[in-house]
């Protein structure tokens, strides 16, 4: 694995190029400096830009990931040529911050409520080392126990939980690329989870009633 990480002068903002399997070289270095350099002409509230470029077989997949102050924005692209799924990969964020544009900068000028949200994390149980001399019909039942065993709490998290309209949390989600979020809705102060659908669609469930 190869990283470059520079922290720019006058643009505030890291950047960090990682090469996984493969080697960045200057021209390669260079290439994805010209592209982000379009993101600048959009934005200038960037934070932080981590550029991942993976070789794997046949396919180079590139990904772009920007964080604003409260957002971060995904985007990614594989093909079996490096510079065309950089092409790809950047056009798409393109694509992203111009739409999002307004959004984005008028979240900068205002601070965003939040909840923080008790999560448990839970632990998968592990298979026991068995017994050569076990009787193989007690073992199988006993890994028909283990399967249906409740996991066991090993830590407690909080998950910070913002306030948003439907608008902003479908915007977080095309934007992040997230599977699924869950926020309190501006409109009714209700908790919801909105998640990806296969179909691309995004489906919204009320948790509280």
């Amino acid at each position: 694995m190869v990283q470059s990480k520079k922290k720019f002068e006058g643009e505030g903002y890291s950047l960090s190029i990682v090469g996984k399997h493969l080697h960045v070289t200057d021209t390669l270095h260079d290439y994805i400096l010209e592209k982000i350099a379009k993101f600048e002409r959009f934005t200038d509230k960037i934070l932080d830009i981590v550029v991942t470029i993976e070789k794997q077989k046949l396919e180079h997949s590139v990904s772009f990931l920007m964080k604003f102050l409260h957002f971060q924005i995904k985007s990614h692209a594989g093909t079996d040529d490096l510079y065309s799924a950089i092409d790809k990969a950047s056009d798409r964020m393109l694509r992203l911050i111009s739409k999002y544009k307004s959004k984005l900068m008028a979240h900068h000028t205002q601070g965003l409520s939040a909840i923080d949200l008790k999560v448990n994390v839970l632990e998968p149980q592990r298979d026991e080392v068995t017994s050569i001399n076990i009787d193989i019909e007690a073992e199988n039942w006993r890994k028909e126990q283990e399967k249906y065993r409740l996991h066991s709490v090993v830590k407690t998290e909080k998950l910070s939980i913002r306030t948003l309209t439907q608008d902003e949390a479908v915007m977080k989600m095309e934007l992040s690329s997230e599977p699924f979020l869950i926020y309190r809705g501006e409109e009714d102060q209700k908790l919801k989870a909105i998640y990806r659908r296969e179909d691309d669609n995004f489906g919204l469930v009320e948790l509280q009633v």
